[in-house]
């Protein structure tokens, strides 16, 4: 090869590099660099886990402090025991709490559950917090003006799961405000089976732009690691609406609004006032 040729080939390569990371670096102001702190955050916020910067997650102290600083919409994680109870619980094991690593949450009784402390040292204040039970958040949560996104964890195949968290539902009188979620769209569509009219929000770690139509639903919970601007177009072209999870500070909630997500679920729900 001529040495002239190689060298052209060099230049090529190197022009096309740089205006690949000038081209990446305008979108990355455009969209992620953080912006304005004075500027109104309009999304809709859930209050993940409850008030779950401040308080043990998923506990009625939680659902309780979120209610307490105006949170728009609770999101908890319902489960199964071995007895059949319905919990309000995320992990599928009890290690971080100093159970078992090798046994699965699905595995533990009502009763066992509650010797377990799910403060995660939090204070002395929590040191008596246990898992709540479906009824016990939903009497919490029933009784006052906020909406609901109840998140299905994925306990494998149970064809009856779905139904028996609606029907708790509809005990407690709240399906006018609650969203359905899940990982396993499964689940969702049972909902839908049951009832057509039950707004469905699909979880997903990756924030591909091809979900809407593997997956229709009224709403898309996406990382906010992975969600693009291709992602959040796709899924307002299906007439739906995209929530991103994550956010921990004022700037990332701000960058996801400009991106136009219309709604973000994190552990501040009050960042207004204690965010940066």
């Amino acid at each position: 090869m001529r040495k002239g040729s190689l060298f052209n080939k060099k230049i090529k390569a190197i022009v096309t590099a740089i205006a690949f990371f000038v081209c990446f670096g305008l979108n990355f102001f455009q969209n992620y660099m953080p912006a304005d702190a004075d500027e109104d955050i309009v999304v809709s916020v859930v209050a993940h886990r409850g008030y779950s910067g401040y308080y043990p997650e998923n506990t009625l102290s939680s659902f309780a402090g979120a209610v307490r600083i105006g949170a728009e919409r609770i999101e908890f994680d319902v489960r199964k025991t071995a007895d059949g109870k319905l919990v309000v619980f995320h992990d599928d094991t009890l290690e971080r709490y100093g159970g078992d690593p090798e046994r699965e949450f699905i595995d533990y009784t009502y009763e066992e559950l509650l010797t377990y402390d799910v403060s995660l040292d939090m204070g002395q204040e929590f040191a008596l917090e246990r898992i709540p039970t479906l009824e016990q958040t939903l009497s919490l949560i029933a009784a006052t003006d906020c909406d609901i996104l109840l998140e299905l964890k994925d306990i494998g195949e149970d064809e009856s799961f779905a139904r028996e968290v609606y029907d708790v539902c509809s005990q407690y009188q709240v399906l006018d405000r609650i969203i359905f979620g899940s990982f396993n769209y499964s689940y969702l569509q049972d909902i839908k089976d049951i009832n057509c009219d039950c707004p469905i929000m699909v979880f997903a770690s990756f924030g591909k732009s091809t979900l809407p139509k593997k997956y229709p639903a009224e709403y898309y919970g996406v990382n906010m690691k992975t969600v693009t601007p291709a992602t959040i177009k796709a899924v307002h072209a299906a007439g739906a609406n995209i929530y991103s999870y994550g956010p921990k500070n004022r700037y990332q909630i701000l960058c996801l609004q400009r991106m136009g997500v219309d709604g973000i679920i994190t552990d501040y729900p009050n960042f207004q006032e204690n965010m940066l």
